[in-house]
């Protein structure tokens, strides 16, 4: 976090540092659905493996009652579940274990996986899934409008699955912004200043000022005596995202 000297700038720059920590303290609560995925993942393959079983497809399948305890606690959520790592299952390559909220109860989520067609899934080219893979690390994709899958304006939470040194692939949760924006907002309209947080594509997550539109980008990330802001800082946990204080116009 970077500030200007003077009076506005070190007053901002207090604002800021509260700010993000409830930021912080927001996404590390949207981060405990994926965590417990995770966590139950990794301890039924070493229950199958400890009695000399094969971890397959129809042991991920326990792992409803976790996603619906969580689900049934954030409403806020759409979805939660599990993307498997190429090689992880014997009998396929690709493999989503996925339950999303639907009008009568959770539903598994159903996309086509089959590398050989047009409108193949492939998850193994995400971002976020690319991030969990290849540098072990958790990520926040959005928003986006999730056509292939949940068809809403969400954004996507993951960490990775890791076993000591094995990564055997992404857990995640799909929140709407209908209900996630209003969360944020809630935050920044406590700032005193114009207030912008902004995704790791520069695209603007929320705002309390009708100067920046959700979902457009930034020319360029919010720093501190840039001109505009006052004070910028990081929100960290993986994010990506930005939080930028200005002047109230």
């Amino acid at each position: 976090m970077a500030t200007e000297s003077g009076a506005p700038q070190g007053a901002a720059a207090l604002v800021l540092d509260t700010l993000l920590q409830q930021v912080r303290d927001l996404l590390a609560a949207v981060f405990t659905g994926p965590e417990a995925v995770a966590g139950e993942i990794v301890r039924r393959r070493r229950v199958v493996q400890a009695a000399g079983g094969v971890f397959g497809a129809a042991d991920l399948a326990g792992l409803k009652p976790t996603v619906e305890q969580w689900l049934s606690e954030h409403p806020e959520a759409d979805g939660l579940g599990f993307l498997a790592a190429a090689g992880l299952l014997p009998d396929r390559e690709r493999h989503i274990q996925w339950w999303q909220r639907g009008a009568t109860g959770f539903v598994p989520m159903r996309l086509n996986l089959d590398p050989t067609c047009v409108d193949v899934y492939d998850y193994f080219e995400m971002e976020w899934y690319a991030a969990a893979r290849d540098h072990s690390a958790r990520a926040v994709f959005g928003p986006y409008v999730d056509y292939s899958a949940a068809d809403s304006y969400i954004c996507t939470f993951t960490v990775p699955v890791i076993d000591g040194d094995e990564f055997l692939g992404v857990a995640g949760t799909d929140l709407r912004m209908s209900d996630l924006e209003p969360r944020l907002l809630g935050l920044l309209r406590r700032a005193g200043h114009d207030a912008v947080l902004v995704g790791a594509e520069r695209r603007i997550v929320a705002a309390n000022t009708s100067r920046w539109l959700v979902g457009s980008r930034l020319p360029c990330v919010p720093q501190a005596g840039d001109g505009v802001f006052l004070a910028a800082g990081e929100v960290g946990l993986d994010s990506g995202w930005v939080l930028g204080l200005a002047d109230l116009e």
